[in-house]
């Protein structure tokens, strides 16, 4: 091997050595890459679909994607995401079929209910939300003898929709305090903006409503906080994840875990409920003071089968689902 002497470098006494500073700002880039994950320092080489359109219900479930984009946390893989505003997870499903949507939030109720009736095959690729005490709850009026959920027999009930994850939650709980809810209460489709309204009027006797409503309802209607329905069996329990089709997910694996590798970033920032109380009014119509005020969930960083698998035996037990799916091969493996 031949050493070779090094000339030293002639540089001027004010303005330093030039090459000196390319070469350090040079290492410091790399050092800044090997910070970031492996996919290549905000490279989209490699991947198989740099560009991606991605649903977003507009709810605060989404709040991670919304982190992760204001952080540029998809800009270091590589990736560049366009959000679409989807009004419900059921709305994200025929824009997944028809290639207009890449990803979406998918509410986990109505995306294994699409997947028993044929509709499509999806992959989950992250966890997004599981509901904590006060995320979900019922609400009533001034309706006299109402004493906890058994108190509602005989009376009216409201839910966003039939067969939705606030109805199964409802379901359960009646269950667990003696009730029938197909026999012995009587539950009637009204939109969330709409419960406050019903209640105040006496078009129903109690509201299943989830925040930012359920906080709205008892501030501008009076509405009062019977029971929560996050709770006991129903404790962490798991709403919304980000999806595709299995397609999508076969064909397309490492852009796939690029954005795995980012939603897990903005999972753990979401930690700080102050993260996740200024980025819900960027994608929402909720005002920063009810977002600050709001019982919100928890945004979990890695799927956890076992949690989903009850969600799906609920569903079966309950008569959403004609069979009960093997949530494990419903998963796309995070990287490691």
């Amino acid at each position: 091997m031949i050493f070779r002497t090094l000339t030293p470098l002639r540089s001027s006494p004010r303005r330093g050595n030039p090459r000196m500073k390319r070469s350090l700002l040079g290492l410091a880039a790399v050092a800044a890459c090997l910070a970031l994950s492996a996919a290549g320092c905000g490279s989209s080489e490699g991947l198989e679909k740099p560009v991606l359109t991605v649903g977003v219900v507009p709810v605060p479930d989404s709040a991670p994607l919304a982190i992760a984009q204001q952080r540029g946390y998809f800009k270091d893989e590589g990736l560049t995401v366009k959000i679409r505003p989807v009004k419900a997870s059921p709305d994200a499903t025929p824009l997944l079929l028809n290639g207009s949507l890449d990803l979406a939030l998918l509410n986990y109720v109505s995306t294994f209910t699409a997947q028993d009736k044929g509709t499509a095959a999806f992959r989950v690729v992250a966890d997004s939300y599981r509901g904590s005490n006060g995320s979900f709850a019922v609400l009533t009026g001034t309706a006299p003898g109402v004493q906890g959920l058994a108190g509602l027999r005989g009376r009216k009930i409201a839910v966003p929709a039939v067969r939705s994850v606030t109805d199964l939650l409802l379901a359960v709980q009646l269950r667990n305090a003696g009730l029938d809810r197909d026999k012995d209460v009587t539950v009637v489709p009204v939109p969330l903006p709409n419960m406050g309204a019903a209640l105040r009027q006496g078009t129903v006797d109690a509201v299943a409503a989830a925040e930012p409503f359920v906080t709205d309802i008892q501030a501008a209607h009076g509405g009062h906080l019977l029971s929560d329905l996050v709770t006991g069996p129903t404790e962490d329990f798991p709403i919304s994840g980000w999806g595709g089709t299995a397609k999508f997910a076969e064909k397309n694996p490492r852009t796939v875990a690029a954005f795995q590798r980012a939603i897990a970033r903005a999972n753990r920032a979401a930690a700080d409920r102050a993260t996740v109380t200024r980025a819900i009014p960027t994608y929402t119509q909720i005002p920063a003071v009810t977002a600050a005020k709001i019982s919100l969930g928890a945004y979990p960083t890695r799927l956890d089968a076992a949690k989903l698998q009850q969600v799906a035996t609920l569903m079966t037990q309950y008569g959403y689902l004609q069979n009960t799916p093997d949530v494990r091969k419903m998963i796309t493996p995070a990287p490691k």
